[in-house]
């Protein structure tokens, strides 16, 4: 009975560690959005600069169309995201 005891204690010790997380799965989550908003930050820039390249640099630049989700071939946040929406801008622009 003594040794019931014990081993339950036991299990129930190592099953309260195991269900806690990890500190740095948390901080990882917390890149990936924020790298998501970089991507989306350059994106807006990149769309409008991409417009005035075609346009010419004084002219007024459109509603910058929503975001498009990040390609997994490019994990660089910022630049990704300006280099695709300068594409799409001079895209739209030649339209």
């Amino acid at each position: 009975m003594k040794n019931l005891a014990i081993v339950l204690v036991m299990l129930i010790g190592v099953s309260s560690l195991l269900s806690f997380k990890s500190i740095k799965e948390n901080k990882i989550k917390t890149e990936n959005i924020i790298s998501i908003s970089d991507y989306c930050d350059g994106w807006a820039v990149g769309y409008c600069e991409g417009w005035k390249d075609v346009k010419g640099m004084y002219a007024n630049c459109p509603n910058t169309p929503n975001c498009p989700n990040p390609l997994y071939t490019c994990m660089e946040g910022y630049r990704c995201g300006y280099n695709r929406g300068f594409k799409a801008g001079m895209k739209a622009a030649n339209n």
